[in-house]
């Protein structure tokens, strides 16, 4: 091995012997960043757990099937790992995940009205048939797809990098941990959107399940969906 490498090889397990967010913790401004996305990514969790009692459950096996669940924990683990990564300061890549996470919850969610959907490779053509179902053509459900749709098409622009704003810029590692207000506020509007409008789809479309879901994790869903949606959700006219 050169002796460069080498060298570069040694500072590099001297910088990851030494990480730590504990600096990053005594910002103000992180914590209360950190604490908006855990209550959402939490209520999400809550969600998937609940889900995933119903797939256990043989005599729900026409409500959810298990193709969907997966499809659908895997859009919840997109969210999460987007979380993780905006502890170090890795915007874009959250920001590539997030949008990861739009495609396998819509996959997941419409998997039993479009079988084929999970081999569907254009996120246009995708779009395209979800909105054509019954379920998009009403309220609220077609005002929470066109949502997710121009989410979709926003971080669709640092995936390709649109302009020089969109770039990351990053050339060593030792740029992290960082915390840049500015750029975490991006992904939190991102995620704060994204996350309360799947949990408002799932609590639409699963209703009658939701409602058997433990009260306090109901209340902890309920909660992180926009307060104009809880009202059709909980069925009060």
């Amino acid at each position: 091995m050169p002796r460069e490498i080498k060298q570069d090889l040694l500072e590099l397990r001297s910088f990851l012997n030494d990480y730590s967010l504990s600096d990053l913790l005594k910002n103000d401004s992180f914590n209360s960043f950190i604490s908006k996305q855990h209550k959402k990514y939490f209520s999400y969790l809550t969600f998937i757990a609940e889900l995933q009692n119903i797939v256990a459950d043989s005599s729900f096996d026409n409500i959810l099937l298990k193709s969907q669940f997966y499809f659908i924990k895997e859009s919840c683990s997109d969210v999460g790992i987007a979380f993780f990564l905006t502890f170090h300061g890795s915007y874009k890549s959250s920001k590539l995940l997030l949008r990861s996470s739009i495609e396998t919850f819509l996959k997941g969610f419409c998997l039993d009205d479009l079988p084929d959907i999970d081999k569907e490779t254009s996120i246009s053509g995708l779009f395209k048939k979800i909105k054509k179902l019954i379920f998009f053509n009403k309220k609220p459900s077609k005002e929470i797809i066109e949502t997710i749709h121009q989410n979709y098409k926003s971080l669709c622009e640092d995936a390709h990098t649109a302009t020089d704003l969109n770039m990351a810029n990053i050339s060593a590692l030792n740029y992290f941990p960082r915390f840049e207000e500015a750029e975490a506020q991006k992904v939190s509007n991102f995620s704060l959107k994204l996350i309360p409008n799947y949990l408002a789809l799932l609590s639409l479309k699963y209703n009658k399940q939701f409602h058997r879901f433990h009260y306090e994790n109901r209340s902890i869903i309920i909660n992180s969906i926009s307060k104009k949606y809880r009202q059709i959700i909980n069925n009060i006219k």
